[in-house]
């Protein structure tokens, strides 16, 4: 178009033995931009057999990308670290063994990977992270009747301010989520061998089941909480309630089946193995 529609500020540098070698590996670095109908395409590439593969030195690239307000984005990259500020309309991210830190996308966001560290705030939309081996966080997200889907494996997932839908899972690493709206739908939070912490503000019409192996579930409910309940826990664990009003409907060491107020929403904890449930009103 006649007006500057993007720009990008392009650095790239080397880590050589001299000046000489350092001008070859820079010169196999290669960027364009090209235009075609209403989508814009940057690329960055080298040669599939470069000089410097598998010695201690190598290239190093930032770009600084200004693209206007509430378009679409759609990278794919390896050893990346992306800090991308909105307003986005859509953000689809394929990036491995990076960082990935995004705010301020209005309807989807779709990041996949593998050893990505991600953060992400400010999220209206569906929402899909899955990555491994490192952290999910996520700050200011409302789904908006959708689902966020959260996956990592030996990573920590971190959830605050939180409305919708939620699908979170990991292993071998703990979940702590603050501030969380469930809206409806079917929700599932779980891990093995580390403790899952969850702090509600409301649960309304939703199912949602936490699960894991051999640790703790601590959960702050509304006390007005309308609910069915299925608190489970293996031989030797222990289930704790306070603040809330239960009508039991069966009641075992190991087991704990109850409706606070009407029972509109169903709620099923479960530990597999010794571990302690302790459910709290407030």
């Amino acid at each position: 178009g006649e007006d500057e529609i993007c720009s990008v500020e392009f650095k790239c540098w080397a880590k050589a033995k001299n000046r000489k070698m350092a001008k070859e590996f820079t010169e196999l670095v290669s960027i364009s931009l090209e235009k075609k109908d209403r989508d814009v395409s940057l690329k960055l590439s080298t040669p599939h057999d470069v000089p410097w593969e598998g010695t201690k030195y190598g290239v190093k690239v930032t770009l600084d990308i200004y693209v206007p307000p509430d378009i679409v984005i759609n990278i794919r990259t390896r050893h990346f670290r992306f800090d991308i500020s909105g307003p986005l309309r859509k953000a689809y991210i394929e990036n491995d063994y990076g960082e990935i830190s995004l705010s301020d996308v209005g309807e989807e966001t779709f990041i996949s990977g593998s050893y990505n560290e991600v953060e992400v705030a400010d999220i209206q939309g569906e929402l899909e992270i899955e990555t491994s081996y490192n952290k999910i966080s996520l700050e200011d997200v409302d789904t908006e009747g959708k689902k966020a889907t959260l996956k990592t494996s030996y990573g920590e997932i971190e959830v605050d301010d939180f409305t919708g839908q939620l699908e979170a899972h990991t292993v071998y690493s703990s979940i702590r989520c603050s501030g969380l709206s469930l809206l409806g739908g079917t929700n599932e939070i779980t891990t093995v061998y580390s403790k899952i912490d969850l702090e509600f503000e409301k649960i309304e019409d939703s199912r949602l089941y936490v699960s894991n192996s051999y640790s703790n579930i601590n959960v702050t409910v509304p006390e007005d909480l309308s609910a069915k309940l299925i608190l489970t826990v293996g031989r030797g664990g222990k289930i704790h309630t306070k603040g809330i009003l239960i009508k039991p409907l069966a009641l075992e060491k190991t087991r704990l089946e109850g409706i606070c107020g009407e029972g509109d929403s169903e709620i099923e904890l479960n530990i597999k193995g010794i571990g302690k449930i302790m459910m709290e009103g407030r």
